[in-house]
């Protein structure tokens, strides 16, 4: 009796979503996605668009398997533009006014009139919402598995964890939506409030990875200064030994020696004030670094205790990269384009004589990130546990879908 009228409640709830169109409006823009997928490919010289070719450097088959190619193509414009901002949206914009709807007409007092139990009548046109993002998410995985294992000839099941990874990843909004539209009524302000709180939740995501970047550039920089402030200090002292061995005047010095020995003190007085500046500047560079450290620390914290507390959307559709694809094929594609950057820089200035890959003092004292800290960042991104990303994200799902079900629970209709 009870999977009976769930059943029932769940068809009514889908053929009120299957009439406004919505559902068929996406499904045919996920095919569209998919074909203009299959239609990109990868050779010696470059990338393909159907029988054209257009060459590229790096994104070619001598550097790029058609499979990694493949993958990437799906992560970067299937899941993360794709299923991530638009279709997303677009099952929001589809989904919002359940909840609104159900609450403020007339349909809910005929519902209640039925034995049925408040807290499994707001559940159940909960997961109504989630499984519009289920199926048409399910299509859109299917079809790109295909395509990737016909184009690319690489067969991965992985590919179907974008279902579930979607639909947990919509539920976090969702849940939100649902409070919303509970409380308001109003299914324009469920649908704008949850985008400012997505639109919130990617500013604290945004703002961890940048406040990381800089804590992780100035924990390698003062290690940088003060792997060279001993070396540095030896050469002062060895500086500081010569002048005064230069400065002590012989008995039976001649005038030539004498001159000799004037020119070299001058020449060591020299170089020790050169020193002695760069040993002046590192020390308060170093300064500054440690200072900056720990400021840059002390934000991070807070910010990554905010962050465990809001659900983690761009994490969570990360599970599927940091699936399909390995920091040595990333590290391999980075290197690539770094090695086709430095060539172009060399023919630019007439000269192939600098080496690819070079990380000097100077380009680390224009301000930019050496590539090994951009390594270290995504190594400790990469290194969050499955567990925290989705058990925090499910234990703020779980707290609001509570307040609105006692909110559901206890109001009059």
């Amino acid at each position: 009796m009870v999977l009976k009228q769930t059943m029932a409640m769940l068809v009514d709830a889908y053929r009120e979503l299957n009439a406004k169109k919505m559902f068929w409006i996406t499904l045919v823009l996920s095919a569209l996605v998919v074909i203009a997928i299959a239609c990109v490919g990868i050779n010696d010289k470059g990338i393909t668009v159907l029988w054209w070719t257009f060459p590229v450097d790096v994104f070619n088959a001598t550097i790029v398997s058609p499979a990694f190619f493949y993958k990437l193509i799906f992560i970067n414009f299937g899941f993360k533009v794709w299923l991530t901002w638009a279709a997303t949206i677009l099952a929001l914009v589809s989904t919002a006014s359940l909840i609104p709807d159900f609450v403020a007409g007339g349909s809910i007092d005929l519902v209640l009139s039925k034995p049925i139990g408040r807290l499994r009548l707001f559940l159940t046109k909960y997961a109504t919402g989630l499984l519009f993002v289920a199926l048409q998410v399910s299509v859109f995985a299917a079809a790109s598995f295909l395509v990737i294992g016909i184009r690319g000839g690489a067969w991965e099941p992985r590919i179907f964890l974008a279902i579930p990874l979607v639909v947990l990843f919509f539920s976090f909004l969702y849940c939100v939506c649902a409070l919303i539209g509970l409380r308001t009524r109003s299914t324009i302000a469920a649908l704008l409030l949850t985008l400012l709180f997505w639109l919130l939740v990617f500013i604290v995501h945004a703002s961890e990875q940048s406040v990381l970047l800089f804590k992780l550039n100035a924990e390698d920089r003062v290690a940088s200064i003060e792997t060279k402030a001993g070396p540095l200090a030896d050469s002062v002292a060895k500086q500081r030994a010569a002048i005064q061995k230069l400065s002590d005047v012989p008995a039976d010095e001649t005038p030539e020696a004498r001159l000799e020995r004037e020119s070299q003190l001058v020449t060591a007085q020299a170089s020790l004030s050169g020193l002695e500046l760069r040993q002046q500047t590192s020390t308060s560079s170093l300064k500054e670094y440690q200072s900056s450290e720990r400021f840059l620390g002390r934000l991070y914290a807070g910010i990554f205790a905010l962050k465990t507390v809001l659900p983690k959307t761009s994490e969570t559709m990360g599970i599927l990269e940091n699936s399909l694809t390995s920091l040595d094929e990333v590290a391999k594609l980075r290197k690539a384009e770094e090695e086709r950057r430095e060539e172009r820089r060399a023919q630019r200035r007439g000269s192939d004589a600098r080496p690819p890959n070079r990380t000097g003092d100077s380009e680390r004292d224009s301000g930019e990130f050496s590539s090994a800290v951009a390594e270290r960042q995504q190594e400790i991104i990469r290194s969050r546990s499955i567990w925290w990303i989705l058990g925090t994200s499910l234990a703020f799902e779980a707290v609001v879908l509570a307040v609105a079900c006692t909110i559901f629970a206890r109001r009059d209709f």
